[in-house]
């Protein structure tokens, strides 16, 4: 992804704030690109499996692990899975960068977490409607995305 062009010293506000935006999803996007480098043999990451519950039936009804393999019979659970296994879940990261004037600033950027990415289990069970959910005990337990 290229470097947006920077603003020129007689841009306006909205100019700069547009440039920042762009720079910013860039820096991100490129330090998500360069956490999941799978020709790094240290890039190993821990494959975590939890079974998914419906609540109103009170079974487990599926299994769902950090590479994004869903095991289930539920139709239901199968299709309101599918989107988040192709096309990752969005998440809010907390994020601090300096803006021009020095100044330190606090903002959320969303980034989407693919299967194969640690957070990737914690972000699918957090993403899923009712009555689907994992033990809140296992949820607990769950490591979160967090850039690098």
């Amino acid at each position: 992804m290229e470097d947006p062009e920077r603003p020129g010293p007689d841009a306006d506000a909205a100019e700069i704030a547009e440039w920042m935006e762009k720079d910013f999803g860039r820096a991100v996007a490129e330090g998500i690109a360069n956490a999941g480098d799978e020709d790094d043999p240290d890039d190993e990451h821990e494959v975590v499996e939890v079974e998914i519950l419906n609540y109103e039936r009170g079974e487990v009804v599926g299994t769902i692990d950090t590479d994004g393999k869903l095991d289930t019979e539920s139709e239901a659970l199968r299709e309101v899975s599918q989107e988040y296994i192709d096309e990752g879940i969005p998440v809010l990261v907390p994020t601090t960068y300096e803006n021009e004037d020095g100044e330190t600033v606090h903002a959320d950027a969303e980034v989407m977490v693919e299967p194969g990415t640690t957070g990737f289990v914690r972000a699918f069970v957090d993403e899923l409607p009712s009555p689907f959910d994992c033990d809140t005990d296992v949820l607990r337990e769950l490591p979160v995305f967090e850039p690098e």
